[in-house]
């Protein structure tokens, strides 16, 4: 992760790279997220597992909504269901592909992607890919129009 020093919400403790970040102090546990959803649980991990694997170490900040999965800032979002996670991350550029649930354009250059996981092989070079380049782009900024993060190499 970059080293520069983030701004830190002196209500709720949550780190930002931009000082009075507009968020919510709604702060919960991870355990709350997990009550009665052993199974959505067990995948988070894998979920989480996989991607320090390709992308290296990131901190989580669970709020009320969702488990954020943070570098520098958000680059993706995990909800924890009784039998699956929903996840969510944010790309410069529409991808087709029928595992993706829905896609909303939020900016000019930017849209944001929806996707289920309902067991472990869901989560494999495809999803981390998308998730790995979401990482990259919002480390070296939104604007930047370099060609596709791989990680598969």
């Amino acid at each position: 992760m970059n080293t520069k020093k983030l701004w830190k919400c002196p209500r709720c403790g949550r780190r930002f790279e931009r000082q009075g970040q507009t968020h919510s102090c709604h702060v919960v546990s991870l355990k709350e997220h997990f009550e009665g959803k052993e199974k959505g649980e067990t995948l988070y991990y894998k979920l989480v597992q996989a991607i320090k694997k390709k992308t290296g170490p990131f901190r989580t900040d669970p709020v009320k909504c969702c488990i954020h999965l943070v570098d520098r800032s958000t680059f993706a979002a995990v909800r924890v269901l009784r039998q699956k996670i929903r996840v969510d991350f944010t790309l410069p550029y529409k991808v087709s592909s029928p595992r993706l649930l829905a896609s909303v354009k939020i900016s000019a250059h930017r849209y944001l992607y929806y996707t289920d996981v309902t067991g472990p092989a869901e989560i494999n070079a495809e999803l981390i890919s998308w998730i790995g380049e979401a990482r990259h782009r919002e480390k070296a900024g939104r604007s930047e129009e370099s060609d596709h993060f791989n990680l598969k190499n």
